[in-house]
């Protein structure tokens, strides 16, 4: 296999490998991707349906109701691409690598930026959709500036948002899938707590961003969360895999060309992807100031 057909394959492997370990917003969204998309196109996006209840009162039961799983549609409005050029020594390097899993991992360093910017760019647009939400909290419109214990009590209020639900039997909580993403600035507060370990044994597998579990919820931290004011954010607060849903190309559409009068490769791609919020019921924000100071000295 030539480095022009590694780089290829690398490129369009790794977005469907680690894509998804990249995006720490989009943990709340259901993401699908599809092959051969153009900008502009619309997906359908299947998202979890809610039944009803009802009183029973021993006779013969209501016409049942569809249980249709309902569907949103997101367009592939927005897009990222890379143009870079790999110099003759280098592919060189690559050609003349003994093993093929050394080919592999010398090719993958010029690859994997690609996805893990391409994956930060959908996380930014996940993060930005909503700065009010079926959930909000704020201190009488302004922001909550925030302390140690604020940050606590912000996650336990929500904690009871989510589970008192539509008061009629819907609840927002599901055990085990809540998340929480917060910016650093809040995490910096959360790291003054006894009760918050930031554990990172016990794991098979450290997940990006991820800080800790407290008042049921799973907290990860991310730049990429809306901030529309200078120093205000918004973190955010919903069910994995549930709340919002985006749409991904399958890959970087990656094509390699020898510029005239150049003997290097050079590498061009794109990404395509649209997000959206169909589940507002399930998505939470919080407006807050979080100024960053250090602890007098005693």
């Amino acid at each position: 296999m030539s480095v022009q057909q590694i780089i290829q394959s690398i490129l369009d492997k790794s977005m469907q490998k680690y894509f998804y370990d990249e995006l720490v917003i989009g943990k709340l969204a259901h993401t699908e991707s599809k092959p051969n998309v153009r900008k502009g196109d619309e997906i359908d996006i299947i998202m979890p349906a809610c039944i009803s209840m009802y009183d029973y009162d021993g006779g013969d039961l209501h016409e049942a109701e569809e249980a249709g799983l309902s569907i949103t549609k997101v367009k592939l409005d927005k897009g990222k691409a890379f143009h870079f050029e790999l110099s003759a020594v280098e592919e060189k390097q690559i050609e003349q690598s003994d093993a093929y899993d050394t080919q592999l991992n010398l090719a993958r360093a010029y690859c994997d930026d690609a996805i893990k910017q391409f994956a930060a760019a959908v996380d930014t647009a996940f993060g930005s959709l909503y700065t009010r939400a079926g959930h909000y909290l704020d201190d009488g419109g302004e922001a909550i500036t925030l302390n140690a214990q604020y940050a606590k009590e912000i996650l336990a209020i929500m904690q009871a948002k989510f589970q008192r639900g539509d008061g009629k039997g819907h609840t927002n909580w599901i055990d085990g899938s809540m998340i929480c993403i917060v910016p650093p600035e809040f995490q910096f507060y959360l790291g003054q707590l006894e009760d918050l370990k930031y554990v990172e044994s016990g794991h098979n597998k450290m997940e990006k961003g991820h800080i800790g579990k407290l008042c049921g919820w799973e907290i990860y931290t991310s730049n990429n969360i809306a901030q529309p004011e200078d120093g205000v954010f918004y973190p955010l607060f919903g069910v994995a895999g549930k709340t919002l849903a985006g749409g991904v190309s399958a890959d970087m559409s990656t094509q390699f060309y020898i510029p005239e009068k150049n003997f290097n490769s050079t590498y061009k791609g794109y990404g395509l992807y649209g997000v959206g919020a169909p589940r507002a019921d399930l998505l939470g924000t919080v407006k807050i100031k979080a100024p960053l100071s250090l602890s007098a000295a005693a």
